[in-house]
């Protein structure tokens, strides 16, 4: 199931509450659909962060009375490896992170602009 996922006013907790596949852009913009292995590998390991870290504030909310956001910025280690592998991604291809941008692969939307905005929500 594709939902669009807006890109106004994103929060850590919006997005992590969230699968990485519908973490996609809203509204106009462009698509920059991956071919490249490499490019691909990139894209799914922010994916794969995205989804440890939204495992681990799902399980957060469950068991405490944290807010959404409380929990995810307190999954530290997985906010960390997202930061990281968001950053990795964006420095290797600087055009993912601009805004109004989509990656597409694997059946999967990512938007790195909205990502970004999440992971610095959390300090």
């Amino acid at each position: 199931m594709k939902l669009a996922f807006p890109a106004i006013a994103v929060t850590a907790a919006a997005l992590l509450s969230l699968p990485a596949s519908i973490a996609s852009a809203g509204g106009e913009g462009r698509i920059i659909t991956l071919s490249d292995p490499a490019a691909i590998a990139d894209a799914q390991a922010v994916s794969a962060a995205i989804d440890a870290a939204a495992d681990a504030a799902a399980h957060c909310r469950k068991t405490t009375s944290r807010t959404p956001l409380q929990c995810e910025c307190d999954s530290k280690v997985e906010m960390a490896r997202l930061k990281s592998a968001f950053e990795a991604a964006a420095a290797r291809h600087p055009e993912w992170p601009q805004p109004g941008i989509t990656v597409y692969a694997w059946g999967t939307n990512l938007n790195f602009s909205a990502i970004g905005r999440a992971v610095a929500t959390c300090p």
